[in-house]
């Protein structure tokens, strides 16, 4: 098992481009532009019968997700850049929909292959093995999350308990049952299950046993503050372990051991191109590098995708090797292009935000939301927060925004709540909402 999971990871990042990358990709484009309508259209008939190899990828246009939403609409159920016969259509998943779209995302079972290797891959780096047994805390209901992430976490060779989301209470007299030795599920759940443990158990989170936290779905764990709390309160080691976009490839990215960045753990599976902030520019895969991850599929059947614009601002931490013995680039996510708020001229990233909230995890939970204008400019930003129980002090609010106004430097509304008000039952939190 864990031969078959190193193979690709030993490769260095020239090697794999050249050897693995560069074949796959010139076999993908041919299959593209013969079986997807929808790229057929957008490349263009001058390119149709052009011989591209890995090289000429940068000549070619990106794919928005707003695009292959329209096409959905104007092509139900799956678009015209569903590439196979709906013959060839094995299981159906879905997008979250936190833009208020859902896409409808369709594999063949070579592509259900291709994801639940990079998500064993990603899983065994992130410290699971056979012996484990975890209980998987993630929607089973459509979301990649669901049925995808749990038959990778058994491809590692561990037992899996297929809990899934809601039921809170149920879930700590299982694990309180069944004594497995991880969980996995978003990072915010961990608040939802502090809180009842206290009130209803009168147990701390330690007391449920837990050696190993995998997380995904939501951001936070690079930051150390955030880590130690969660840590120092469980008493297990908290893994960034399940990064991933659905509509490419549901994970490709984990820490290993060393906790120094995520690893690339889509070898052999997709192509990713860093793409500069403010331009087209395709960025080298170098320290400190950063720009928004731009993907491109190379072996999948169903629905593949062509230069996908993520929207995820990563920055490169090494492409040396990793002190666990892989070759495979690191990054870490620091944001969304979404995420960045021009107030009062200064950009805010909800990052930065964290970072502020995260410097009083004694008295807050670390759950936030912020809530700006709906339109363009933005002309009062409100941030709440959550208060663990008791910790409540009459002078919090203005302490924030001191707190604020010397990191950041703009000085926000601050509405304060109770714990367990934005904490999540194991769907992902939306930080940002637009109702003012």
């Amino acid at each position: 098992m864990k031969e078959i999971f190193s193979a690709l990871e030993r490769y260095s990042w020239q090697k794999l481009n050249k050897e693995i990358v560069a074949p796959l990709f010139k076999k993908q484009f041919q299959y593209v532009i013969k079986n997807s309508p929808f790229y057929q259209k957008k490349i263009g008939k001058h390119l149709i019968n052009k011989k591209i190899e890995l090289s000429d990828l940068v000549s070619l246009p990106f794919t928005e997700k707003q695009e292959l939403l329209n096409d959905e609409k104007t092509n139900p159920p799956f678009g015209s850049y569903l590439a196979t016969p709906l013959s060839r259509v094995a299981r159906v998943h879905r997008t979250s929909g936190s833009s208020g779209q859902v896409l409808f995302l369709a594999l063949s079972k070579n592509d259900i292959e291709n994801t639940l290797e990079c998500g064993a891959r990603c899983f065994w780096s992130a410290g699971l093995r056979p012996h484990d047994i975890v209980i998987h805390c993630l929607n089973y209901c459509m979301w990649a999350g669901g049925i995808t992430d749990h038959q990778s976490l058994e491809r590692t060779g561990a037992g899996v308990i297929p809990f899934g989301v809601g039921n809170t209470s149920d879930l700590i007299r299982t694990i309180l049952n069944l004594k497995p030795s991880a969980i996995h599920c978003t990072p915010s759940y961990l608040s939802k299950l502090e809180l009842l443990l206290s009130e209803e158990f009168k147990l701390q989170p330690h007391q449920l046993g837990l050696k190993l936290g995998l997380f995904g779905g939501e951001g936070g764990l690079q930051d150390k503050e955030f880590r130690r709390n969660i840590e120092r309160k469980w008493r297990f080691k908290a893994m960034d372990a399940n990064y991933g976009v659905s509509e490419v490839l549901s994970m490709f990215g984990a820490e290993c051991k060393v906790r120094e960045g995520l690893h690339f753990m889509g070898q052999g599976v997709i192509y990713p191109e860093i793409k500069n902030l403010k331009n087209d520019e395709i960025l080298p895969w170098e320290k400190g590098v950063k720009g928004e991850l731009v993907i491109t599929n190379l072996s999948k059947e169903c629905q593949p995708l062509l230069r996908y614009r993520t929207h995820d601002i990563v920055e490169i931490v090494s492409i040396e090797k990793c002190r666990c013995g892989r070759l495979s680039p690191r990054f870490i996510i620091t944001g969304r292009l979404e995420d960045v708020m021009v107030i009062k001229g200064i950009n805010v990233f909800l990052s930065s935000i964290a970072e502020v909230i995260n410097q009083k995890l004694d008295i807050l939970t670390g759950e936030f939301q912020v809530l700006v204008n709906r339109k363009e400019p933005i002309e009062r930003i409100v941030i709440k927060v959550e208060v663990k129980k008791d910790k409540l002090c009459p002078l919090l609010s203005n302490e924030l925004q001191d707190c604020f106004k010397k990191t950041i430097f703009i000085k926000p509304e601050i509405e304060i709540v109770p714990e367990g008000s934005i904490s999540s039952t194991g769907n992902k939190i939306q930080r940002i909402e637009r109702i003012l």
